[in-house]
């Protein structure tokens, strides 16, 4: 038998409980709803990779965005005193020239991406670095310093080598494509010259060393004999007892920089990176390492 009164105070007690139930639901605060944050857009550089052309050339490669510029930083821990004669030689947006620089030396190379204009502020440029090397060579010997002037590089045309064993020494050889002077390149990265006999013979390679630090290495692909010295080390230039014409340049006919037909030498100007305007510090006769691709 069920009790009036206790169903009454049963049916009240689940009131109650109904109503505290509810005071507490409204009691609690209510949760906010976060704004969903958008990623940063991103921009990276890939692919980035790096190869040896010469004893002062390193290129450049990498996955460029279309219509976007990219800046280069350089870095060496060995040859920072040299860091001056750094020249960035860009080719589009995706491949650079680095010249100027010092044989047998590591650099690291950082390329990062450059904010576009009306770009958002907060993009998230992402750089990538890569390491490569110039070349090193071995050296067979080291000829003895020649005072004076020394910077005095002439030229003369690649046309003119029709016999053996210059036009053999020429052969394969293309217009400079990296530090637009007009010389004829070859596969090794060296600029093609005459010499003397004092120094050797055709397809001999030399490295040589200006005052200012410039190096490059060139191809003996012709012989200047014994030249006007008597002893095969150079010719004048501009008369006797000016200018001492020790090597010079072999240039393509179709490429001769105006400035030089006027001048007469290539030693007045900085190539881009190869800078002639020092005189000769040293020239080292030096054997041959790998081929290039320029």
């Amino acid at each position: 038998m069920f009790y009036e009164p206790l169903a009454k105070y049963i049916i009240e007690a689940l009131l109650a409980g109904t109503i505290a139930l509810s005071s507490v639901g409204d009691a609690a605060p209510k949760a906010q709803v976060k704004p969903v944050k958008e990623p940063k857009p991103v921009v990276a550089v890939t692919d980035l990779k790096a190869s040896t052309i010469s004893v002062s050339t390193i290129k450049v490669e990498w996955n460029a965005e279309k219509d976007r510029d990219y800046s280069i930083y350089c870095y060496t821990e060995t040859a920072g005193e040299y860091a001056d004669n750094m020249y960035f030689e860009f080719r589009g947006n995706d491949m650079c020239y680095i010249n100027g620089l010092r044989e047998g030396t590591e650099y690291e190379m950082t390329v990062t991406p450059v904010l576009k204009e009306n770009e958002d502020e907060d993009t998230k440029l992402k750089s990538q670095k890569v390491t490569a090397h110039t070349e090193t060579v071995e050296v067979i010997w080291e000829f003895e310093h020649i005072d004076g002037w020394t910077n005095a590089f002439a030229g003369e045309p690649a046309s003119g080598l029709k016999n053996m064993p210059a036009s053999g020494a020429i052969y394969g050889s293309i217009p400079d494509p990296v530090t637009h002077t007009g010389i004829r390149r070859d596969q090794y990265g060296d600029y093609c010259a005459a010499l003397g006999l004092h120094f050797g013979l055709d397809n001999d390679r030399y490295l040589v060393e200006l005052l200012d630090g410039t190096q490059f290495t060139v191809k003996q692909c012709d012989s200047k004999g014994w030249a006007d010295d008597g002893e095969g080390k150079w010719h004048w230039f501009g008369g006797e007892g000016n200018g001492k014409c020790i090597i010079e340049f072999i240039y393509d006919d179709a490429s001769l920089p105006s400035c030089v037909a006027y001048s007469g030498s290539w030693g007045y100007w900085n190539w881009f990176g190869l800078d002639l305007g020092s005189n000769i510090k040293s020239i080292k006769k030096i054997n041959y390492g790998e081929p290039i691709e320029y």
